[in-house]
């Protein structure tokens, strides 16, 4: 088993197997605590209808019980499952993309330490295209 570990082709989709399937594990506990809080909230609210609470003027109340309790288990379980479609793409991505590695200099080339190029630069005073926009030196 260590020698399929070390092959790097396999590596990289085998973590992002796993990692998305925490995140939908993950999901899952979300999902089922979301309807739970939500039986809990319903279950919670039919009790004090019973008991003679009046629903017109309590609406937002009513409204916020069931955001506060059980809505957001169900946006982070949705987050949960983007994260676990997202992890699996990224980690495909970068097992495809091939590996580079960049050549570093640890000594410059013998021919580069007596180089006797120089870069000429000719000063631009032309200001043609200033003037076409409309641009002129406020000493003219």
């Amino acid at each position: 088993m260590m020698e399929m570990d070390s092959n790097p082709i396999t590596k990289p989709s085998k973590k992002g197997a796993i990692l998305s399937a925490v995140f939908y594990v993950l999901a899952v506990v979300l999902l089922i605590t979301a309807f739970v809080s939500l039986a809990a909230c319903h279950q919670n609210i039919s009790r004090q209808l019973e008991q003679g609470v009046p629903v017109q003027g309590n609406e937002l109340a009513i409204v916020n019980l069931y955001l506060a309790s059980c809505v957001q288990y169900f946006s982070f379980a949705a987050a949960m499952v983007f994260c676990g479609k997202a992890a699996r793409r990224v980690l495909a991505i970068q097992s495809e993309a091939p590996v580079q590695v960049a050549p570093y200099m640890l000594n410059p080339p013998a021919e580069a330490t007596g180089s006797t190029f120089t870069e000429e630069v000719e000063p631009e005073e032309d200001d043609t295209d200033f003037e076409a926009w409309g641009f002129r030196e406020k000493g003219e």
